[in-house]
């Protein structure tokens, strides 16, 4: 005799995305807004950069969107890349002198430098890219097309995600609904 398990039924899928989108004059107003946002509790998830003027493929609630990056994200990130390689010279310098059993006081000397090198060369490269995306924004922004977009769960949220936006300098800020194929204008 077998067991017959039931399907497990969860809550329904939605095929659209309720959010509120607003166009930024300038990165650091979009900075800003996140920030708010972040602060009336919004999860980082729900923000998301979509293209201005997606095609009908990208206007999807899982594609043509972006993360959005803070100043103090990127910060971050540098920080941990420049820990990253220099943990690897110091871990490089330490199997080295295990291996050798100190005798290779040069070659030790070296690694560390390799690894102080790394690091150097990790934080240069992650500082160029933070340059090129705050100048990709700027640009977005001179265009008026710099969008940040979060998905509003509650629908209690609405107005104060959009007085978020509105506060941090948002030109123009409306509710709207993601689906497949389509953005509409929202509730």
């Amino acid at each position: 005799m077998s067991d017959v398990t039931p399907a497990k039924t969860g809550p329904a899928i939605s095929d659209s995305v309720d959010e509120v989108q607003g166009i930024f004059p300038s990165d650091a107003a979009l900075q800003d807004a996140i920030g708010r946002l972040t602060l009336l509790g919004f999860d980082r998830a729900d923000l998301s950069l979509p293209a201005a003027s997606p095609t009908a493929a990208e206007a999807t609630p899982e594609q043509g969107a972006e993360d959005p990056h803070t100043d103090i994200d990127d910060t971050q990130m540098r920080t941990m890349h420049t820990s990253m390689a220099g943990a690897a010279g110091a871990m490089a310098a330490a199997g080295i002198t295990i291996a050798t059993g100190g005798a290779a006081a040069v070659a030790i000397g070296a690694a560390a430098a390799i690894g102080a090198g790394a690091a150097a060369l990790a934080h240069t490269a992650s500082r160029a890219a933070d340059q090129d995306q705050h100048e990709d924004r700027e640009a977005a922004a001179a265009r008026g097309e710099l969008v940040l977009s979060v998905r509003i769960a509650d629908p209690a949220k609405r107005q104060p995600a959009e007085a978020a936006m509105r506060e941090a300098g948002a030109t123009r800020v409306e509710p709207v609904v993601r689906a497949a194929g389509a953005i509409r204008p929202g509730a």
